[in-house]
C-alpha cells in the first residue's frame, strides 16, 4: 500500500487536457517523497490521455481508469478516481493543476498526521501560463463556505484520508468544491491547515467555472445547497414555513 494516492480526474478540456496532465506528472516525477502512486480517472472520447499516462511508464506509477459513464460530470468523474484509490492518504489533483514544487508531496505527508487528521487543505499560487505564478492563497475555514465563499480554494489543495473518504455531491458543478467542503467539516472537524504552498491553480477560459458555470446554473446550485443544509434563506424553506402557519 502506497502512502498518498494522487486522484486526477480527466477529459479532453478544449484539446488542452492532455498537455496540462503531461505538466502535472513531469513535476510528480521529480518528487522527493516517493511513496506514492496516481490514479487518473478519463471521460476523454480520445486516447490522448491514456497515451500521456503511458509515456511515463517507469517514471510515475500511475493507473489508468477509462470512465465512459455519466460524460461531462466533474463530481462523478473524481469520485471515479477516489473510489480506485489504495493509498493511506487521497491527495486531490484536478488536471490542469500541478505541484509546486519538488518537495510538496514531502511537506504533505510531513504534516498529515494519519493518526488524527481528517482532512488536510494547503496554500497555493496561481498561473495562467504554467510558468509565472501571482496570487500566493492561504486557506482556511468560514461557516459559511457551503454558499458559495470558498477560502479554501480549488480540491487540488485538499488531502484525505482513505478509510473513510467522503464522496462530491453529483448534483454540484459550480459549489462542488464549498459542499464538499462544509462536509468534510461535519464529518471531521476543521481542517488541518498547511501554510506551505504546494499546488498551483492554473487559470483560464478552459475551466468548467468559466465555461459551463451559467447564472442560471449557479442559482439553480445555491437553491439546492440552501435546501440541503437546511438554510433559512431558502426560498423552499419559507414556502415550508408560510404552509405550516396556515395549517
Amino acid at each position: 500500500m502506497k502512502h498518498i494516492s494522487i486522484c486526477i480526474p480527466t477529459y479532453e478540456m478544449k484539446g488542452l487536457g492532455a498537455g496540462f496532465l503531461a505538466q502535472s506528472l513531469l513535476v510528480l516525477s521529480t518528487q522527493t517523497f516517493t511513496d506514492f502512486d496516481v490514479v487518473v480517472s478519463d471521460h476523454s472520447r480520445t486516447a490522448e490521455i491514456k497515451d500521456v499516462c503511458d509515456s511515463f511508464s517507469g517514471r510515475v506509477d500511475v493507473s489508468y481508469v477509462s470512465n465512459g459513464e455519466l460524460l461531462g460530470n466533474s463530481a462523478a468523474n473524481l469520485n471515479n478516481a477516489i473510489r480506485h484509490a489504495t493509498g493511506r492518504l487521497v491527495k486531490i489533483l484536478f488536471q490542469d493543476d500541478f505541484l509546486f514544487s519538488e518537495t510538496s508531496l514531502e511537506e504533505t505527508a510531513d504534516a498529515f498526521d494519519v493518526s488524527r487528521d481528517g482532512w488536510l487543505a494547503s496554500a497555493c499560487e496561481h498561473s495562467s501560463d504554467g510558468k509565472t505564478f501571482y496570487r500566493p492563497f492561504y486557506p482556511r475555514y468560514n461557516d459559511k463556505i457551503h454558499l458559495g465563499k470558498n477560502t479554501i480554494s480549488s480540491p487540488s489543495v485538499v488531502t484525505i484520508r482513505n478509510d473513510r473518504p467522503l464522496l462530491f455531491d453529483e448534483n454540484l458543478l459550480w459549489l462542488m468544491d464549498c459542499d464538499y467542503y462544509r462536509r468534510c467539516h461535519d464529518a471531521f472537524g476543521g481542517p488541518k491547515i498547511l501554510n506551505t504552498i504546494t499546488v498551483v491553480n492554473r487559470t483560464g477560459d478552459h475551466q468548467v467555472t468559466e465555461t459551463l458555470a451559467t447564472r442560471e446554473l449557479r442559482d439553480r446550485e445555491l437553491e439546492y445547497v440552501k435546501q440541503k443544509y437546511g438554510h433559512p434563506e431558502s426560498r423552499w424553506s419559507k414556502v415550508r414555513a408560510l404552509a405550516s402557519r396556515v395549517i
